[in-house]
């Protein structure tokens, strides 16, 4: 996927995750694949990982979490581990919207945080984007671009092993003494097996 179709990607998904109830204390939705509990604590080092064997979406939020707790960052896991509600994860979906963004939801691995006024913000941030890189994640350029808000967002695309990443941090410039810090990424054969008709539920 080109970096729009990604940001788009980012974006809508995070909004989805967290309508859904995916975020702090939200309920899950639950995969074949995915353990019922929540993430196990990740280590304080962020030394690399391996590169064989299993690369789903396990691995890839472990990865995530590791550098981000090596990096200090404090933030919330917004993924499909946290199942604090099963019984919302048993239900059907309710509309084909929901079918479609719990389909989305399986295809990834995220992390977010509202980071208040703290300082080493950015170089957690940065600091996690090198530990990642160090795990084997190719990074492209870094990319900085000024929203009409005035709020400046700084994004770094990473690829490995079928997945792409995006790193993102939200400056905020409205008044909101906060950063916002997103770690999310996307399986590429999963997300490309959607319809067309499926994106435009997705507002892709």
């Amino acid at each position: 996927m080109g970096n729009t179709r990604v940001t788009a990607v980012v974006v809508t998904m995070a909004a989805a995750l967290l309508a859904a109830g995916c975020g702090p204390g939200g309920a899950g939705t639950g995969s074949a694949t995915a353990p019922a509990s929540a993430a196990p604590a990740a280590s304080a080092s962020a030394a690399p990982a391996s590169t064989t064997g299993p690369f789903g979406r396990r691995a890839v939020y472990d990865e995530i979490e590791a550098v981000v707790t090596a990096a200090k960052l404090p933030g919330f896991e917004m993924s499909q581990f946290i199942e604090s509600s099963p019984s919302r994860s048993a239900t059907a979906p309710a509309t084909e919207k929901e079918r479609v963004v719990r389909r989305a939801v399986a295809c990834t691995a995220s992390w977010s945080t509202w980071a208040g006024p703290l300082d080493g913000t950015k170089e957690g941030f940065d600091k996690a984007v090198h530990d990642l890189r160090s795990r084997g994640w190719a990074a492209g350029k870094p990319e900085e671009e000024t929203e009409d808000t005035g709020d400046v967002v700084l994004r770094v695309w990473l690829t490995k092993r079928g997945w792409t990443m995006g790193a993102m941090r939200r400056v905020m410039r409205d008044g909101a003494a906060a950063d916002n810090i997103v770690f999310f990424a996307t399986e590429d054969a999963c997300m490309d097996r959607f319809t067309d008709e499926e994106r435009d539920l997705l507002g892709w």
